[in-house]
């Protein structure tokens, strides 16, 4: 420790230069200049000694104290010139030189003045070896206040010693460690404080001693004993064995830990890639190795799109979406790829890669075989309209760490039977969630049927729900016609917009839920159901319930377990990723090659507040690649209202982007390709920019559009 802080001592005087520790700004003489000025110069500056430079500057000499006892014995006058009476040869040292050097020069010369000059002989100041002395005061000062700051910060205990082995100081750490207080320690002699160990015999030899294993207090320590000086004076630097024990605990838990993860991924006949958020490689197993044909070593911390082309982890990176089971040919083979994203604290550190190459054709005559027996019933939905591509919560993307544990319990939730109800603002995602925990469910083969109450008239809703028998009303369909709850048999039922279920039809509702049966309109038959209910609205029912719109009953039955979505503005993380989700499948629909989405659009894009949530962002994105010219979505591709919302705040965008020269370029421009590309459908158009009709109408009647 000592050592140290010898070391320390060391650098911060070595560091010091001559410009450090001269005097500036001092008088100068020139030639001309005579006695009595020189003395009057003298004894205002109480300097006992000044340059004198010529008319440009240049050093000449130096005149001093002696300079005026010599003129006084000689019987000069004071009106006489200094031209006759300083001494012409200067010690002299430029301002860039180190301590050191002007150290040794100082040794090897009598004279107690020297001139600081720069590189061209300019006179810059004087220095004496009083300023050298109080230079290092100065360094002594500013080091001791580094010092203390060090030694209250150490993590470790500290006791100072002097040469009788008195305890003259010990740090806070050291304090916590021992349960003891310096002030009832300082003064006291060494060993019979800690009486242990012979700390005379320890100390006497002045030299550094470590490994030293001691009971301080009772308590078990490794010492580290430094000299300070020659004399028997110590620095004992030391730590708790527990604290140690501990710390080795640790790292022994987490090598086991890795290497019982190396063991597993190399067990896996699967090829697996591990890579760190820049997308280089940090862990591979030997199935990955044999798969590209390259030894571990020359992968590792290789960029993975160097490594091969289309194992598409910088895509995860991007997006934060899990994929599973992708069918791709990589290398030249036909594989089955799972990609997922590693998330710390809401931000993506990485992502994993898994590759099933082995065995692909009995996977692939398992498929076809599965791939038969669906193909009848794939062909009827196809026809009637109904098959899509269905949603799972690894289609949710998030990096959200409050959202992701939702995506969990979700997903747990999913297993059960009981009613699910999603509250949020309207385009958080309620619609997707619903879907996905229904995939997620047991009854992922039945049916999932959807019912917005908000868009069926309330003299339909009925009808909608419960199906209605032949000739039950003027108009009904003969033979009747099942109900959603019917249709629902089996699956999942989700009713969005909930809050705005008529209350007569909430009654009807609720003795659904509880009997699992219903009567259709105008048949006296009792139909038994197996439906699980899943429902959403944007509302507070809550509220409505207190104002009698919305049945507490129902309310209550229907609020088993509740998820609440929050808006993007909440979980603004989830901003880019999502764009490049949204970017990725807009360049396959509209056949473009966008590779991303610019510095100045990302800005952009998170300093909108989102008032639309998700909804709004799609429709960001949509529209900004139906404008996008090159290859990245940038500021100018986005909607002006985003653009507007910016520069009223900041006065301008980017590029000399503002609001006066949105108005009068972007702005006319944008609506003329955008009524263009609709066919002058205005509600088109103003879906497409991301704005209402109202906020339409009123721009281009700005630009006389009408």
């Amino acid at each position: 420790m000592a050592a140290i802080l010898e070391e320390v001592l060391a650098g911060e005087v070595t560091g010091m230069l001559m410009y450090d520790m001269m005097t500036r700004e001092v008088p100068l003489l020139r030639s001309k200049d005579t006695l009595g000025q020189g003395v009057a110069l003298l004894r205002w500056s109480k300097l006992d000694a000044l340059p004198v430079v010529d008319e440009e500057g240049y050093l000449k000499g130096i005149f001093t104290k002696s300079s005026v006892l010599d003129a006084y014995l000689a019987g000069s006058d004071l009106s006489e010139s200094i031209a006759r009476h300083f001494n012409p040869k200067v010690v002299t040292v430029e301002a860039n030189t180190p301590y050191e050097v002007v150290e040794e020069r100082a040794k090897q010369t009598s004279a107690g003045t020297g001139v600081v000059v720069d590189s061209e002989g300019k006179v810059l100041g004087i220095f004496t070896k009083v300023d050298m002395i109080l230079a290092l005061f100065r360094t002594a000062e500013q080091l001791a206040v580094k010092l203390n700051a060090v030694y209250r910060a150490l993590p470790n205990g500290l006791i100072v010693v002097d040469q009788n082995q008195t305890i003259q100081s010990l740090n806070s750490a050291g304090e916590k460690i021992l349960g003891l207080r310096q002030e009832s320690l300082k003064g006291s002699c060494l060993d019979n404080v800690f009486p242990n160990l012979n700390w005379r015999d320890i100390l006497k030899p002045a030299q550094n001693r470590l490994g030293i294993h001691a009971r301080l207090n009772e308590v078990p320590v490794l010492c580290h004993v430094s000299p300070i000086d020659g004399k028997g004076g110590a620095v004992i630097v030391f730590q708790a064995l527990n604290d140690l024990d501990q710390t080795a605990q640790e790292l022994d838990a987490t090598k086991r830990l890795y290497e019982t993860l190396l063991t597993v991924t190399n067990i896996a006949h699967e090829a697996i890639f591990v890579v760190d958020d820049l997308g280089k490689i940090t862990l591979v197993n030997e199935a990955a190795c044999y798969f590209l044909g390259r030894r571990e070593k020359d992968l590792l911390q290789k960029p993975i799109e160097q490594v091969s082309e289309n194992i598409r982890l910088l895509r995860t990176l991007k997006t934060g979406m899990a994929e599973t089971n992708e069918i791709q040919v990589i290398q030249g083979k036909t594989c089955i790829v799972s990609r997922s994203p590693i998330v710390r604290q809401g931000k993506i550190i990485g992502a994993v890669g898994k590759i099933v190459y082995q065995r692909i054709e009995e996977a692939k005559d398992v498929a076809e075989r599965l791939a038969q027996m669906d193909s009848g019933l794939q062909f009827y939905k196809e026809k009637a309209g109904s098959f899509h591509r269905a949603v799972t919560f690894n289609q949710i993307v998030t990096v959200n760490s409050s959202l992701r544990r939702l995506k969990q319990e979700a997903e747990i939730a999913a297993r059960g039977n009981s009613t699910v109800l999603l509250t949020g603002e309207s385009g958080t995602g309620k619609e997707l969630f619903a879907e996905a925990i229904h995939q997620a469910s047991p009854r992922w083969k039945g049916p999932y049927v959807k019912v917005n109450c908000a868009a069926v008239p309330d003299n339909l809703l009925e009808s909608e729900f419960f199906g209605y028998a032949g000739g039950a009303f003027t108009g009904a369909q003969k033979g009747g016609r099942a109900g959603k709850f019917a249709a629902a048999n089996g699956g999942s039922l989700f009713l969005d917009e909930i809050g705005d279920m008529p209350l007569n039809l909430q009654g009807k509702l609720l003795r659904v839920l509880e009997d699992k049966s219903f009567e259709a309109i105008g048949s006296n038959e009792s139909v038994k159901v197996d439906v699980r209910i899943i429902v959403a609205t944007n509302q507070d029912i809550l509220q409505k319930v207190e104002r009698g719109e919305f049945r507490s009953d129902l309310y209550y039955r229907l609020n088993v377990i509740n998820f609440h979505l929050l808006p993007l503005r909440c979980r603004p993380e989830d901003i880019i990723p999502l764009a490049e989700v949204f970017l990725e499948r807009l360049n396959q629909e509209f056949n473009k090659q966008i590779r991303g989405i610019s510095a100045a659009a990302r800005q952009a894009l998170n300093s909108h507040h989102w008032p639309g949530n998700v909804r709004e962002l799609k429709n960001v994105v949509e529209r900004a690649v139906n404008f996008a010219e090159g290859d990245l979505l940038d500021i100018e591709d986005l909607p002006f209202y985003l653009l507007e919302a910016k520069t009223k705040v900041s006065g301008s965008w980017g590029n000399g982007w503002n609001l006066e020269s949105a108005h009068r370029h972007l702005d006319k421009e944008t609506l003329e390709k955008a009524l263009l590309k609709m066919n002058g459908n205005k509600s088109e158009v103003a879906r497409l920019l991301g704005i209402s009709r109202s906020w339409l109408y009123e721009k281009m009647r700005r630009y006389n559009m009408n």
